[in-house]
């Protein structure tokens, strides 16, 4: 233990915490102060409460900005987990950090088998589109006042090819609670985040489907990602109305390509195997739990009868490959 940490009397991550209040809340205000996300996730498991007050009265300090972005999926844990504890102003904070932290997963290695295929970013031109998150990300590295600002900075938008569009199934039912719902949301929050400059919807779905992003929205990036990582899982899995309502959205899009997101573990609702016979093309992510189901099955026979592709989601790490192969 440092110096500082054995001032607070603050355990330790690795050794067991106290039951007394005084010591988690000092190692809480330390883990956070640190960028500690894993040690805050595991004081959370004590009180919620607890860790969302010392986020909520903190500043969101470089340390543990930069914490997120190096470990979005706790980042992503963290912020699910205390959410509905934190005050309006840190919450929306918060979320927008986080939504930023999964954005940059996009802008790492294998964003380009994506861009590559329908748009390349080059010197903008007035009338052309341009891309506001590249042109940040540029501003900030430059550390370029806006006022300042010329064409030069601006990533313009080359479309080589007018690509698919596409829409995006979300389970959000009961069954997906836990690592699914984490799984499945940071999925489709970095899918929506990739497609941004095509057209593009968002339906989720438990016992009814709802809209999360409809077809013809133009919204912010990073308020469409807060969306997702706030879909809570309740209620039944009715896969068919998902479906229904994406094909819905697919009317008003050209050659959409549909991605379903789900344990498969339908219990309510018309046969979805009718509704995605309707589908060309289904692409079926699986979302496994750790214990076999028939939901894996069934996730197959939905890909095989659209003609689709059927895809697992084990291990977290694997999304941002998985989302390259499901967008090549």
């Amino acid at each position: 233990m440092n110096d500082e940490a054995a001032g607070y009397r603050v355990p330790l991550f690795r050794d067991p915490l106290m039951n007394d209040y005084e010591v988690l809340r000092r190692a809480a205000e330390y883990y956070a102060m640190e960028g500690n996300l894993e040690a805050l996730l595991r004081i959370s498991n004590y009180s919620q409460l607890l860790v969302a007050r010392v986020i909520s009265r903190g500043e969101f300090n470089p340390k543990f900005i930069s914490s997120l972005e190096r470990n979005p999926e706790a980042a992503v844990r963290l912020y699910r987990q205390v959410r509905w504890k934190l005050n309006e102003r840190a919450r929306d904070l918060f979320r927008r950090l986080v939504a930023k932290a999964i954005i940059k997963i996009t802008m790492k290695e294998g964003k380009g088998a994506v861009r590559e295929s329908r748009f390349t970013l080059t010197s903008y031109e007035p009338g052309m589109d341009f891309d506001l998150e590249e042109t940040l990300e540029y501003l900030l590295h430059q550390g370029k006042d806006l006022d300042a600002v010329t064409y030069e900075d601006i990533a313009g938008i080359e479309k080589k090819n007018k690509g698919q569009s596409v829409i995006i199934v979300i389970d959000s039912s009961g069954s997906m609670s836990g690592k699914k719902i984490l799984g499945a949301a940071t999925l489709a929050a970095i899918i929506s985040h990739k497609v941004r400059t095509e057209s593009y919807s968002i339906v989720g779905f438990n016992s009814e489907a709802f809209l999360i992003k409809p077809a013809g929205e133009k919204g912010d990036p990073i308020d469409i990602v807060g969306r997702i990582l706030d879909l809570v899982p309740l209620g039944y899995t009715n896969i068919a109305d998902g479906l229904s309502l994406a094909i819905e959205q697919g009317r008003s899009l050209k050659s959409p390509r549909y991605i379903l997101i789900t344990d498969g573990e339908n219990n309510v609702g018309e046969d979805p195997r009718y509704i995605a016979s309707k589908v060309k093309g289904l692409n079926v992510v699986c979302i496994r739990g750790f214990r076999a189901s028939s939901g894996v099955h069934f996730c197959r026979e939905l890909a095989t009868i659209s003609s689709g592709r059927y895809y697992e989601l084990v291990d977290l790490k694997d999304i941002p490959k998985l989302v390259e192969v499901i967008l090549t």
